[in-house]
């Protein structure tokens, strides 16, 4: 006894965005698969894909295609159309668009909306199992509306940078992540981390309708290769070295010393206690500052070497520009003086960057925003193992950190 389920061809004609003179004609179920068959009503001209001038038709196209739909109770669906062609005088003979899907893909349009909201919050392999489709098409299908949103972002009110390097790939292979720090979001990603990264998205800030002289403070790492493009892109911005930063390059100076010192004693406490070491002591509990107190008096180099470093947390605890630059200026004076050779090779660096350093009083700016997009970033590229190249892992970063307008459609506003 056969069952007609009443409304299904609208059903259908509504997901894929059918309108005359297009109709389905027929709807069948080969197997554990379900067949659309959409048709075109004779007698209609029809807007050339080129210029959208009504033309004459001319027949039709050699063979049927066929575009992957949203599944249908758990079975894949399939659109299949002969689409029709036009003779159009400026143009010639082309080939009429589908209304369902965009040029050159396999896909409706609304598989594709449905792909990108999976691909936002999981693993690019995981999203290609649930979707019965293989990796390389989702990454295509990503970079095509990720970098259809990054062509018509405006970038005029950009004011505060951001940036910062994240590993691309094993070895020494990076990307350079900028970041609009006010609205907190990947404005730009641009490959390597010299400073022609910088000039490159210099030339991507004004293509969008920013300016380089707009830009008011740019916060970054001690790189030299950034200091320089900075420098030379956006001359009348304030250039701020991270804090964090800074920060770090005191602790692996300590680390280097407490190496070195390890070596002249036979037992290992000095290695054991080195995370130890690493935690402020304002943020220390008793009983750990007891144990960092004990390892500074037994180990003196180490010792000195860590008070050098909740030094400047002093330095970055100042209630003004005057204050922090007197404490700076003492720190680096102790440091050029300690006999360390790691501590006053870090004295010498913040000497040289003392400047840049002491902006952060003035702009409150850090890079505290990439390191979270960082770690985003890295937590997205160990699950995905589906970005092997540059624009596929940039398509990622934007995807997850740009908060960019896509304008693939959302499956989910069917029902709204």
């Amino acid at each position: 006894m056969e069952t007609r389920i009443i409304g299904l061809t609208n059903l259908f004609s509504a997901s894929i965005v059918l309108e005359e003179p297009w109709y389905i004609r027929s709807i069948e179920t080969h197997g554990a698969e379900v067949h659309v068959y959409v048709d075109i009503r004779e007698g209609n001209m029809l807007p050339c894909a080129e210029c959208g001038e009504m033309c004459l038709r001319a027949g039709y196209e050699k063979t049927e295609r066929v575009w992957r739909h949203g599944d249908v109770m758990f079975y894949p669906c399939y659109v299949h159309c002969r689409r029709p062609r036009v003779k159009c005088k400026k143009h010639g003979t082309k080939v009429v668009s589908a209304p369902w899907a965009r040029k050159n893909s396999r896909f409706t349009l609304l598989f594709e909306g449905y792909a990108m909201l999976l691909l936002m919050d999981m693993p690019i392999l995981k999203a290609s199992r649930l979707l019965r489709c293989n990796e390389k098409s989702l990454v295509r299908i990503l970079r095509h509306w990720v970098g259809e949103a990054v062509e018509h972002d405006d970038l005029s009110e950009v004011k505060q940078l951001a940036i910062d390097e994240t590993s691309f790939k094993r070895g020494h292979s990076y990307v350079t992540v900028v970041v609009d720090a006010l609205k907190r979001r990947v404005i730009d990603v641009e490959k390597g981390r010299k400073a022609e990264a910088v000039i490159d998205f210099s030339y991507h800030l004004e293509s969008k309708g920013g300016s380089c002289e707009n830009i008011e403070s740019v916060s970054s790492d001690m790189s030299g290769a950034y200091r320089s493009g900075i420098e030379y892109c956006f001359p009348y911005a304030l250039h701020t070295i991270d804090k964090f930063h800074v920060k770090k390059l005191l602790l692996d100076g300590m680390d280097e010393v407490r190496r070195s010192e390890q070596k002249e004693h036979t037992s290992k406490i000095l290695h054991l206690g080195r995370r130890l070491l690493m935690i402020p002591d304002t943020k220390q509990s008793v009983t750990q500052q007891e144990q960092t107190n004990a390892l500074c008096k037994k180990y003196p180099k180490t010792g000195r070497a860590y008070r050098m470093v909740q030094a400047l947390d002093i330095v970055y605890a100042s209630h003004s520009y005057e204050e922090a630059q007197e404490r700076l200026k003492s720190l680096c004076s102790w440091l050029r003086r300690s006999r360390l050779e790691p501590m006053k090779r870090v004295g010498l660096t913040l000497q040289k960057n003392a400047k840049e350093i002491l902006n952060v009083f003035i702009t409150k700016l850090t890079n505290a925003i990439c390191e979270g997009i960082n770690s985003m970033i890295q937590a997205a590229k160990r699950k995905a193992r589906g970005y092997h190249t540059f624009e596929g892992f940039s398509s990622m970063i934007y995807l997850i950190a740009g908060k960019l307008q896509l304008a693939c459609p959302n499956p989910l506003r069917l029902w709204e």
